[in-house]
């Protein structure tokens, strides 16, 4: 059986369905999701999210261009796409 990781904000967004989906399909996932706050709210300049930062520059987000959402398949990290 493989094994999920769905990295994503702690806020309701891209992954959103995405972890719906697995909930409802009754799919076991770790549900992996970094810090999100407002420095001063509504001001996008003063975003503060550390664990998302630090992951970004250790080159964890690397495979998936440093962005998020992605999911993790047994140990192999899927990044979003357009394509």
């Amino acid at each position: 059986m493989p094994t999920y990781k769905l990295c994503y904000f702690d806020i309701r967004g891209l992954a959103e369905i995405s972890r719906f989906m697995f909930k409802v399909a009754k799919v076991d996932f770790e549900d992996c999701r970094f810090s999100f706050a407002f420095g001063t709210p509504g001001d996008f300049s003063t975003i503060i999210r550390p664990e998302f930062d630090a992951a970004k520059a250790s080159g964890e987000l690397a495979t998936s261009l440093g962005k998020v959402p992605y999911l993790e398949v047994d140990g192999t990290k899927i990044g979003q796409s357009k394509a």
